[in-house]
């Protein structure tokens, strides 16, 4: 049994290390969490980025979640065989071979409204064609770049323009705006309330503005686990987190007045210990876990938190363990420094309930990008 406040694990030896888990009880307090914050699930677009996870796609959508944000087509076939009704492909496509299975995704679901983004005239270009050759409708949305300069058309003429383009083509029809503000990591939450604030009120103006040309702006969605809640808030318009789901040490450090929890983690063994050097080995390689953050901030074990990861190869995780080292062939629960690309490294998670047992196993559906 490993046992540390509410986190339990029942029968670690009936799982082969690493592995990854997740904690129902957890789960699901984080989306009712995050529903209560702002209002309602109705308020929300969140992306599926985090989770992969065709099981976690129902529970949102039971819990009255509007959509879904997807980062593949992989991630957007998962949430309309799951049932969603709205979902946005949050990706610019520059590839005919891409439009066309998004194409094939919007014939196969006719009840349902995926959305792709563009904000070049390729991305248009793509879309026009293949929509015009099938003579099927196809609906997008104008990714809007707001300072992050990763995706999107600033606010402004090129942007109106492109916008204009897809209400003017007979076959793509105006679905509204999609907003990341993803370089802004603040952690003051009024400071955060007001950087956001100003990106809100920039794109009512150019929404309005397109409204008085004719055009419609049916939705509007906004932010990440940052901003979220004052676009979720925002009459009209939607917030899209991701990481609060499973939570990581990343966004608890920068959002400690966050009302989420850790809802996974790793399941990591230790198998050779140092004594002289204070060291512990685990099979927490970096196969195992995100390798994005830098090497102390990758991990940290649960009852242990002072514990710091120095080395790390493929297979093999060494932390400098202060105090009295636990006996090789010990338990320990790492929780991910940046969790959603941690989740792609495993075909699925564990699931345990409150007594510690393994209840489930929810596959990691839309783990590959094909």
């Amino acid at each position: 049994m490993i046992e540390y406040e509410e986190y339990r694990v029942a029968d670690p030896d009936s799982l082969e290390t690493p592995a990854m888990l997740v904690f129902e009880e957890k789960v699901d307090g984080n989306i009712n969490a995050l529903c209560e914050l702002v209002g309602g699930g109705e308020n929300l677009m969140v992306h599926v980025k985090t989770h992969k996870s065709a099981a976690i796609v129902e529970k949102q959508i039971a819990a009255g979640i509007a959509g879904f944000k997807c980062a593949t087509l992989k991630e957007l076939e998962m949430v309309l065989a799951a049932g969603a009704q709205t979902a946005i492909l949050a990706y610019q496509m520059a590839q005919r071979v891409k439009v066309e299975r998004f194409a094939d995704l919007a014939a196969a679901y006719p009840e349902a409204h995926p959305c792709a983004v563009i904000s070049a005239p390729l991305h248009l270009d793509l879309l026009a064609a293949v929509a015009a050759e099938r003579q099927q409708k196809l609906e997008v949305m104008l990714d809007l770049d707001v300072g992050m300069h990763r995706t999107g058309v600033a606010v402004g003429e090129e942007g109106a323009a492109l916008y204009r383009a897809v209400g003017e083509h007979p076959h793509l029809e105006p679905a509204g705006f999609h907003v990341y503000n993803g370089h802004e990591h603040i952690s003051d939450p009024q400071a955060r309330e007001a950087a956001t604030q100003r990106h809100i009120r920039d794109v009512q103006k150019f929404q309005q503005e397109m409204e008085e040309q004719g055009l419609p702006v049916p939705q509007v969605v906004g932010g990440g686990s940052f901003s979220f809640a004052p676009f979720a808030r925002t009459e009209g318009m939607h917030g899209s987190p991701g990481t609060c789901i499973y939570w990581d040490l990343g966004y608890a450090g920068g959002m400690p007045d966050m009302p989420f929890e850790w809802a996974a983690m790793v399941l990591t063994q230790v198998v050779e210990r140092y004594p002289d050097q204070k060291t512990i080995t685990t099979d927490l390689g970096c196969k195992a876990i995100a390798g994005d953050p830098p090497l102390r901030s990758r991990a940290r074990l649960l009852g242990k938190m002072d514990a710091e990861l120095r080395l790390q190869n493929e297979e093999h995780g060494v932390f400098y363990w202060p105090g009295e080292l636990p006996e090789v062939g010990s338990y320990l629960l790492a929780v991910p420094g940046h969790v959603c690309p941690t989740t792609i490294r495993y075909a699925g998670s564990y699931v345990i309930d409150g007594q510690g047992e393994v209840v489930d196993f929810y596959p990691h559906t839309a783990r590959d990008r094909q």
